[in-house]
């Protein structure tokens, strides 16, 4: 339930700010986070559309039980804005700032350039394939050169942010056609920002199955947690599979190889899942994160190039200190076997075949159901 509620006819103006630009709804998102509301808006300057917005809103707190929920998600907003409104890089969805209205408080955000991977790997599906293994290469690079510039971000007096996306998934990266990439939603980060609103529970921002072990498991996440979902990322978008899927299994027998210790730590990780109303699949990704094998690293990754496959194994090691230790290490070795031989351009041209193929087989498939209907 988002802590603001009220109906809005379309085309209705929110607010107007001081440089006399509006904003008019158009559809209401439903939640976003921390019961805070997500519209899409349509930004006029003078009467005339200049492109769409993201908002998050909050409402007016009215009292008892709803009130301190309503101020809660007014802190996170706040938040939001300290920390992401100074992340200024290309590849980055851009935050504009807090307003405040009687009605509401809005945080005004780009909208997204493009579609997010999710989108894009439901028209793969369509066809039955594949990213090419460059197509891949190019994404990591392009987000590995996003998360150095985060990591690295400083805030007041040059002090580190350490900032921790914690939510790097299909749904949080953006392409569109000519190839750019963008990364959104850095509001939800972990940070050393002063006085941010610290989360009761412990649990994955984005898709738990793109959460790094130590993530799921409870254990303290940095810069390399990011490192290792986007390996997850891009071993999804370049043979559709995931180290965690919980279709792959747990046997008993990796369950009885976990020391005491281990044991417990997953039990208690379970434990605090349940209590953050996760998912029940949440509990096998758990399981699955605390037991997979080099041999089921191997296993996923069987059939793609080593200048795929070798990053991945590295990208996706259990251990952070197997890992990648920095993005800036990780893109200097995507870009190195990348080399010159793919760029936006490429991208940009596998996106449009993918985009004309599957719109021919979409045709294809009303065409057969049209033809079956006038038979029948």
């Amino acid at each position: 339930m988002s802590a603001i509620e009220f109906p809005l006819p379309k085309g209705a103006i929110l607010f107007s700010d001081r440089d006399g630009v509006s904003y008019e709804f158009r559809e209401d998102l439903g939640e976003a986070h921390h019961g805070l509301s997500l519209f899409l808006a349509r930004r006029r300057v003078n009467g005339y559309a200049q492109g769409k917005v993201l908002l998050k809103a909050v409402g007016q707190p009215i009292g008892g039980v709803q009130a301190l929920r309503v101020l809660k998600a007014r802190a996170k907003l706040e938040e939001q804005v300290r920390l992401t409104a100074p992340l200024i890089h290309p590849g980055i969805v851009q935050v504009h700032g807090l307003h405040k209205t009687d009605a509401a408080w809005y945080v005004i955000t780009d909208h997204p350039a493009g579609q997010d991977l999710n989108d894009l790997m439901g028209l793969a599906t369509e066809l039955d394939r594949w990213f090419s293994p460059l197509f891949t290469l190019y994404v990591g690079a392009k987000v590995a050169d996003v998360l150095q510039y985060a990591h690295a971000a400083t805030g007041a007096q040059g002090r580190p942010l350490g900032i921790v996306h914690r939510a790097i998934d299909l749904s949080h990266i953006f392409m569109d056609w000519d190839g750019q990439v963008q990364v959104s939603d850095f509001g939800l980060a972990l940070s050393t920002l002063p006085g941010r609103v610290v989360s009761t529970v412990r649990r994955p921002q984005g898709d738990s199955y793109f959460a790094s072990p130590e993530m799921l498991l409870g254990l303290k996440v940095d810069a390399r947690s990011d490192l290792f979902a986007l390996g997850l990322v891009m071993l999804e978008i370049s043979t559709g599979r995931n180290l965690l899927d919980t279709d792959l299994g747990v046997s008993d027998a990796a369950k009885s190889a976990l020391s005491k210790k281990q044991l417990a730590r997953v039990k208690r990780a379970i434990k605090r899942a349940r209590l953050a109303g996760c998912a029940p699949e949440v509990e096998q990704t758990i399981w699955r994160a605390a037991t997979y094998t080099q041999e089921d690293l191997e296993a996923v990754t069987t059939g793609l190039p080593d200048m795929l496959r070798v990053p991945l194994r590295k990208l996706l090691q259990r251990s952070p200190a197997a890992r990648y230790q920095t993005a800036a290490q990780l893109e200097t070795d995507l870009r190195r076997w990348l080399g010159d031989s793919f760029g936006k351009g490429d991208a940009a041209a596998e996106l449009k075949k993918l985009k004309a193929d599957a719109g021919a087989v979409m045709a294809d498939l009303e065409l057969r159901r049209t033809d079956d209907s006038v038979s029948a």
